[in-house]
Formats: structure tokens, C-alpha cells, sequence
């Protein structure tokens, strides 16, 4: 079996584990309805099967080899997935079955911080010019404001504790790689295919995690809020498994 017969293969799996995932998540709600313990209850087929999409992806970018832009780039590209792979073993694994309850919320904070370096290791790979373009992106400078900021207000208690500094970080590198992410095509530097595929990827990552935001607005059962919850959280790896294919093959080199 050459390469390209099995990333083809890999990806065909991947299609078909978000099939039948994103109609289990469907069906859970169905019969649950707007119920959080009895969906999470409901999801374990679903949470695998989720972190293995993000294992296969990963497997793909490792197996870029040769057939890479650069290999910085490529280096870029394999440490932000295996940065992702860490953080949904964190949300989807050790998050969902956690023996100690108290520890779930410090897995998804974890969780959330190896996705502030996956957004800071796309952030450097969106913004270079050159195979040998080694200089940091000023961009940075807005998350780290953000992150220093928010600390800050937490020493002097305005923030309970550590989720609003985190989440709002993150948001901040979240955004500046989607904008990064969208100016990648004008800039010249990557090939015409590759760099749709970053600026769709980035769109699509940035509205899955819009998802995640709005299924964090919990509420009690069966009330409308929940019901937004549960959808926009059935919707969160619609939008992520699609972004995470469309990232992985744009550090594959196309033949002209």
C-alpha cells in the first residue's frame, strides 16, 4: 500500500467515525432530551471515537515525510497536532473519566492550555514568508497582553479562580490565528490549495470552538438554555473533525 492509497484510507475512516458519532450525539439527545447527566452518561462511544478522529489526523501529519512544504514547516504543523492530541485526551479522555469528580474541571483547563499552543504554533506557521523566515509574528503580542492582564486582575481576586483568565487567553490566540489564518492566501507564501486549506481549516476550528463557548451556557434540564447547549455541543466536532483534515493535508505538497 503506497502513502497515498493509506492518508486516502485513514481519511475515509475518520469520515466515517464522524458519521456515526455525530448520529449517535443526535440520538442521545433524542431519547435524553435536554438532560446533562443523562448525556453524559450516554457518550462514551462518542468521546472515543471523537479522540481517535484527532489520533488518525495526527497519524496523517506524521506521516508528511518528504512530501512536506519545508521541513520547518512540517515541524510546525506535527507539534500543533500533537499539541491537539494532548489536549483532547485531556477533554474527551481523562475529562469524561476522571475518578476524582473535583479533577474533570483541571483537565479541561489543561486541555484548553495545549490548545493556547496549538493556535500559538499555527499563529508561527500562518505567518512565515519564507522556508527560513525565523521571526516572531507581533500578532503574539495580543494574547500575551490578554493573558498578563487577566492574571494580573486574578492576584488581586477580581477572578475567582484560574477559568475567565484561561478562557479569555484562549479566545485571544483563537482569534488572532483565524485572522492570521484568513491573510494566509494574499500572502503569497504557501501554494494556492494549501492555503485555502489553512483558511477554511482556521474557520471551521474558530466555529467549533463558538460551539464549545455556547455549550458552556448550561442550564437546568429540559430549559431552553440547555436545549442551545446540547445542540451547539452536538455541533462542536461537526465543525472540528472537517478542520482538522483540512489543516492536516495542507502541509502535504500537491504535484503541479
Amino acid at each position: 500500500m503506497n502513502k497515498k492509497t493509506l492518508i486516502t484510507s485513514l481519511i475515509i475512516i475518520v469520515g466515517i467515525l464522524m458519521i456515526t458519532f455525530f448520529v449517535r450525539d443526535w440520538l442521545v439527545f433524542y431519547n435524553c432530551g435536554a438532560v446533562e447527566q443523562c448525556l453524559v452518561e450516554s457518550s462514551n462511544y462518542q468521546n472515543i471515537a471523537k479522540f481517535a478522529v484527532t489520533a488518525i489526523m495526527t497519524i496523517v501529519v506524521f506521516f508528511i515525510g518528504e512530501n512536506c512544504l519545508c521541513k520547518r514547516d512540517r515541524n510546525f504543523l506535527q507539534a500543533g497536532f500533537a499539541m491537539a492530541l494532548c489536549a483532547d485526551f485531556c477533554l474527551k479522555i481523562m475529562h469524561n473519566y476522571a475518578h476524582v469528580l473535583e479533577h474533570r474541571s483541571d483537565y479541561t483547563l489543561l486541555g484548553i492550555c495545549f490548545f493556547m499552543v496549538v493556535q500559538a504554533l499555527f499563529i508561527y506557521r500562518h505567518t512565515r514568508t519564507s522556508d527560513t523566515d525565523k521571526s516572531s509574528p507581533w500578532i503574539l503580542i495580543i494574547p500575551f497582553t490578554v493573558m498578563f492582564i487577566t492574571n494580573a486582575l486574578h492576584l488581586f481576586r477580581i477572578f475567582e479562580g484560574p477559568t475567565v483568565p484561561i478562557i479569555a487567553t484562549y479566545a485571544a490566540f483563537l482569534i488572532c490565528s483565524l485572522v492570521v489564518a484568513c491573510k494566509v492566501p494574499s500572502k503569497g507564501y504557501f501554494p494556492a490549495k494549501n492555503a485555502r486549506n489553512i483558511k477554511r481549516g482556521m474557520i471551521l476550528f474558530f466555529c467549533c470552538d463558538a460551539c464549545v463557548g455556547i455549550s458552556l451556557a448550561t442550564g437546568d434540564d429540559h430549559s431552553v438554555q440547555e436545549i442551545v447547549a446540547t445542540v451547539a455541543n452536538n455541533f462542536v466536532w461537526y465543525f472540528y473533525t472537517p478542520a482538522l483534515i483540512l489543516l492536516g493535508l495542507s502541509g502535504y505538497k500537491r504535484k503541479e
